[in-house]
């Protein structure tokens, strides 16, 4: 029991920074796009704009699909498609940038932050692969099936 609390406290933490995040992404989509790097390829996706759109949808979507345990895999592998290009584009090349160490600081612990999210992913991705696997090699039933041949 207590570990099922447990598990559900830790999905709506983890998730709610994800869901908080593209909410408020979503309502600033020109001012989230001017903190992506000028390197970052938009042409790819059709321009700053829409890649803003795809990150705010792969944050809601993973987060909500983290938060609910509908398909938790998938939604930690939209966190995870979300959280590596960002960490890159939106942090650490700003803080390879920065001129002032308060910016370095301020970059360098969303690095930091941005990595540990990673890592929750990643562990909540190989938890889930991990319980899957279990429940399809469990019996269907608590009972041994008799042998007939006895």
């Amino acid at each position: 029991m207590i570990g099922f609390l447990a598990r559900v406290l830790g999905r709506f933490m983890f998730a709610g920074i994800f869901l908080a995040a593209a909410a408020s992404h979503f309502q600033d989509i020109k001012g989230t796009g001017q903190k992506i790097h000028k390197s970052f390829p938009s042409e790819l996706v059709g321009g700053l704009d829409n890649a803003v759109l795809i990150a705010v949808g792969l944050m809601g979507g993973g987060g909500f699909l983290v938060a609910t345990g509908l398909l938790p895999r998938l939604g930690s592998l939209c966190l995870i498609a979300f959280l590596a290009p960002a960490t890159y584009f939106v942090h650490f090349l700003a803080f390879k940038e920065a001129t002032s160490d308060s910016q370095k600081k301020e970059e360098m612990i969303m690095c930091m932050k941005n990595a540990a999210l990673l890592g929750g992913a990643f562990m909540l991705f190989g938890y889930e692969c991990a319980l899957a696997a279990v429940q399809l090699a469990a019996p269907a039933s608590g009972k041994k099936s008799k042998n007939k041949s006895q």
